[in-house]
């Protein structure tokens, strides 16, 4: 993939993203949906969204325009949280529901480095291994594996436990 700028695909994805978190504000805002089905709105994205970024759309976040979009959405979800921290409405067994929208932060972090570290030890840009992921022209190496390995257990486990 040699693309370098922003394409129709990212809009839409960006825009479908920021429309469902302003449709959980929305729904909460104006009491539209029980507090508990907002808050299971929220674990559900925890996982769906940023992993069907790491998987599905990795190759886009090698654009820097995208990625750039994309931690600036993270750091504003990364300053939402911190604002929900004290509104008991999210509140779960370990912390807050909102507490979970880390994830799509710790996503963007745990791509960068692993594209960096495969630039750097393959020359090879980083590819999922996985076989609905979009393939570049080329057969995935044993980094690549082991690096979707750990970024899925990172993303699912470890980072939910921060």
């Amino acid at each position: 993939m040699k693309e370098t700028r922003i394409d129709r695909v990212d809009y839409f994805v960006i825009s479908l993203y920021l429309i469902i978190g302003a449709s959980i504000w929305f729904s909460y805002k104006f009491s539209l949906l029980r507090q508990e089905n907002i808050n299971m709105v929220l674990l559900w994205l925890t996982f769906a969204g940023p992993i069907s970024l790491f998987l599905m759309y990795y190759q886009r976040l090698r654009i820097p325009t995208v990625s750039i979009i994309w931690l600036v959405i993270g750091l504003a979800q990364w300053y939402l949280v911190d604002k929900l921290k004290s509104n008991h409405d999210f509140d779960s067994v370990i912390g807050t529901y909102a507490d979970y929208d880390l994830n799509l932060l710790a996503m963007i972090v745990i791509f960068t480095v692993f594209r960096i570290l495969s630039l750097l030890i393959t020359r090879q840009e980083f590819m999922m291994a996985a076989w609905f992921s979009p393939k570049d022209n080329r057969s995935l190496n044993p980094l690549d594996y082991i690096f979707t390995f750990m970024g899925l257990i990172l993303q699912t486990i470890l980072i939910t436990e921060i």
